[in-house]
């Protein structure tokens, strides 16, 4: 028997911060997630103050050239499709939801650059609605964990909202991300996961390597660092 929420719990004990991309507000979350895409969360939100000071609202944002936004993002990976991205999602917003951005899953993903996965951390974190962000770091922990037997997202993404109770739904991708990317890697740290006793992942690696304690510290230092980022970014 799956043990989802107490899995869960353990989780967000161990990783409490709030995901990188979980910004102020339905604009700043949209933009910062459509950035992200593909992307260390560190370069996206480094470059994110300068980024609000030139386009504060979706307004100044849909009345921006390509070129303008390009020079401000043009630090990140794919900058220049994701400026038009970025500019076309703008004037959309503007003119078809009177500048406010949507929260419902059809109409974000009517939006230029929006997946699945972006329109579901928006709708949790800005609207607190029921969804859930499924990356390729949800896909692998939730399979390992026996949680799902997927070979798509998208299959995952249904699975997974049967099985988990709606107001853990936010929890899921906060600390499957961020245990996907310290521990349960391609080659996975079994010997740090706090939930190893509830996974179903028969090749556990359980042998702690020598550098262990600096393996360990060097998560704990990039979650400050991304904490810091994210309140700078805000």
């Amino acid at each position: 028997m799956l043990d989802i929420v107490a899995t869960l719990k353990i989780l967000k004990k161990r990783f409490p911060n709030p995901g990188a991309m979980e910004l102020g507000s339905p604009y700043q979350n949209l933009v910062a997630v459509m950035l992200s895409a593909r992307t260390r969360d560190e370069q996206v939100l480094k470059l994110l103050p300068a980024f609000w000071k030139s386009f504060p609202t979706v307004e100044k944002l849909s009345k921006a050239t390509t070129t303008q936004i390009e020079v401000r993002i043009n630090t990140i990976g794919m900058f220049r499709q994701k400026a038009k991205n970025l500019k076309k999602m703008a004037v959309d917003v503007v003119s078809k939801f009177d500048g406010k951005i949507p929260s419902t899953m059809d109409e974000l993903v009517s939006l230029a650059g929006v997946g699945r996965k972006t329109a579901s951390v928006v709708l949790v974190c800005s609207f607190d609605k029921t969804a859930i962000a499924v990356d390729t770091h949800v896909f692998r922990v939730t399979n390992r964990l026996g949680w799902v037997r997927s070979k798509t997202v998208e299959d995952a993404e249904q699975k997974l909202l049967d099985i988990v109770p709606p107001r853990y739904h936010q929890t899921v991708n906060r600390v499957f991300v961020k245990l996907g990317r310290y521990v349960c890697i391609r080659s996975p740290r079994c010997w740090a996961c706090p939930v190893r006793d509830l996974c179903e992942f028969k090749q556990k690696n359980l042998v702690r390597p020598k550098n262990a304690d600096e393996i360990l510290e060097d998560v704990d230092r990039r979650e400050k660092e991304l904490e810091t980022l994210r309140e700078k970014a805000t």
